[in-house]
């Protein structure tokens, strides 16, 4: 049986101190190799119906390839293949939340934004975790109540110029952001909420989001002919299936 990628599903690429930790279910394989930047960098045999790959020497933007393959071939290098299929990586996630929209929330409220696993609808994965205003500040700008209670605060805490004036003109340009690590191509389920001191949740805010990535490389580069007399190089190569 050719190496094949069918029966192989990525559950999850995430970050570790060193490198990436790669997980995937494998229920058909016999062995799954895993491949780096094109390198095989390992093999395993699932169990029960899965795998898990720790790559020490991975960075955010490698590519990274799995492949199931017959006992006995774990150590027959498949490299082509591997880049052929390979889903390039890179695309981030980007939440930002207007402040305007959290008028009242006390200043040590903490929101929190998860994320799913490609394909998943359980946004059960950390993204970020922070105070709703940053050390403890409740305002910035200039301040509703002009004269009283200090320069940048506002009654409401509210960011920009404030309401005296009747209206929310500034409130909508302070954000709250997070943005999440280097991610392979999928849908995600997003879910974003507030606790506050007493441990009160509020309810959630949930999205989807779809990340593509970044198109495939050309591969199969080869010098197609030279012509000395001209000194003209020409070259060949397989297209991105992306542009």
């Amino acid at each position: 049986m050719p190496p094949t990628e069918t029966d192989i599903l990525v559950l999850g690429i995430d970050a570790a101190p060193l490198g990436l930790i790669v997980t995937a279910s494998a229920p058909g394989a016999e062995v799954v190799q895993c491949y780096l930047a094109g390198e095989l960098a390992g093999w395993q045999t699932p169990a029960d119906g899965a795998v898990r790959f720790v790559l020490p020497q991975a960075g955010p933007n490698d590519a990274i390839s799995l492949l199931a393959v017959e006992r006995g071939d774990e150590r027959t290098n498949y490299a082509d293949l591997a880049l052929a299929s390979v889903e390039p990586r890179g695309s981030r996630i980007r939440v930002a939340l207007r402040r305007d929209l959290l008028d009242g929330r006390g200043a040590t409220d903490v929101w929190r934004v998860h994320r799913s696993r490609p394909g998943g609808s359980d946004a059960d994965i950390l993204l970020c975790a922070g105070q709703v205003y940053p050390g403890g500040y409740g305002a910035c700008g200039w301040g509703s109540d002009w004269g009283r209670g200090g320069w940048g605060f506002s009654g409401s805490a509210a960011p920009g110029w404030g309401s005296v004036w009747g209206y929310t003109w500034g409130f909508g340009i302070d954000y709250l952001e997070a943005v999440s690590d280097p991610l392979p191509r999928g849908a995600y389920a997003l879910r974003a909420e507030i606790e506050d001191a007493h441990g009160n949740v509020s309810p959630a805010l949930e999205a989807s989001v779809l990340v593509e990535g970044f198109a495939a490389p050309a591969t199969d580069l080869a010098v197609s002919s030279y012509d000395p007399a001209t000194d003209t190089l020409v070259l060949s190569m397989t297209p991105s299936k992306d542009i």
